[in-house]
């Protein structure tokens, strides 16, 4: 995966979350992710130096007014001092916060934790913790070394099973090391089981990447149209598992990826219908009152066509009272949906 799309997957609260919970569950247990806060990841240091990391985000510690800072970088290639790198984001992140006021008194500074999402093709043969860049150091040096480790994930040597059942970071190492459209395929359909009904901008991220993957693994180059949600591009790998050469894919493993990938599919679409009439019934009780609303949503619960909710929501702009909506909703129960 490149650096961007990265950087629009860890723009989500659950993605970081997710990430810290694969990594860190000890540290994860201490953190209240439903305050998690993205800080801006440019850097300016006292003397005008210019620095751009990759992603920063804030968050409280459970039972107390400590914060954790998680600072993550993304890395494809090779970089022997970056554990020097991600000690100057730090100490430059906390230097702006000190200019803004955000730091707080010395003994209270929020405590970093600095993650490395790496997708090299050689396994990560760099240091983690900055005081290992220096030479040996006799006992009476040792102290005054700087010190800090970062988290590193090897996303290409990494074990989807070392990862939480339904935790992203699976599907992220998942694709990452997919070698073919059924592995592809697996991953995906896992996914769509995994990502809810506020998981939409996700669903899009996801998408744009597995559609970025069919294509360079498809065989002599074959190029679509690009997806736009991961259904689509689920969509997509169904289609071609059945037109792909396939040397690698025996025929019940394709078979069962693509029972896997329409169940997957299916949901999906159930779940859409299911948002589409929850947002219906809150746009009636917003225009028309509690009674309209709530009784729109009894009406709506067995109705799954989508030109019948598209009606209905014409129906919501278009109707001037309470009385004439209500009247429809009177026609589409005599209609029996």
């Amino acid at each position: 995966m490149s650096d961007p799309v990265y950087k629009k997957l860890y723009s989500s609260k659950r993605m970081v979350a997710d990430l810290v919970r694969a990594v860190a569950p000890a540290v994860a247990a201490l953190v209240d992710f439903a305050t998690l806060e993205d800080l801006s990841a440019e850097y300016v240091g006292d003397r005008g130096q210019q620095r751009r990391g990759d992603a920063v985000w804030r968050a409280r510690l459970r039972g107390g007014r400590r914060h954790v800072l998680i600072l993550l970088e993304f890395q494809s290639g090779k970089d022997g001092a970056m554990a020097l790198r991600v000690l100057e984001y730090t100490a430059l992140l906390l230097a702006r916060l000190r200019r803004s006021g955000g730091l707080g008194a010395p003994g209270s500074w929020p405590l970093p934790l600095p993650i490395v999402l790496y997708n090299g093709a050689a396994p990560w043969p760099e240091a983690v913790e900055a005081r290992d860049l220096f030479a040996p150091a006799d006992a009476v040096l040792r102290p005054h070394l700087p010190s800090q480790r970062s988290l590193v994930v090897d996303a290409l040597r990494a074990s989807e099973d070392d990862m939480p059942p339904g935790n992203l970071t699976r599907a992220v190492v998942g694709f990452e090391k997919s070698a073919t459209p059924a592995d592809l395929g697996r991953v995906a359909a896992d996914l769509l089981r995994w990502l809810g009904e506020d998981d939409a901008q996700l669903r899009r991220d996801f998408g744009a990447w597995v559609g970025e993957m069919a294509e360079a693994l498809a065989p002599g180059g074959s190029r679509r149209r690009r997806v736009v949600t991961l259904e689509e591009a689920s969509m997509t790998l169904v289609e071609r598992i059945g037109e792909w050469s396939k040397p690698w894919l025996e025929q019940g493993r394709e078979e069962g990826l693509v029972k896997g990938l329409e169940q997957g599919l299916e949901r999906g679409r159930q779940m859409g219908l299911a948002n589409e009439r929850a947002l219906l019934g809150r746009q009636a009780t917003r225009r028309f009152g509690a009674v309209a609303g709530e009784r729109l949503s009894r009406t709506l619960a067995g109705v799954s066509d989508p030109d019948r909710l598209a009606e209905v929501g014409d129906w919501v702009v278009a109707c001037a009272t309470a009385d004439e909506f209500l009247l429809h909703i009177g026609r589409l129960e005599a209609s029996g949906r």
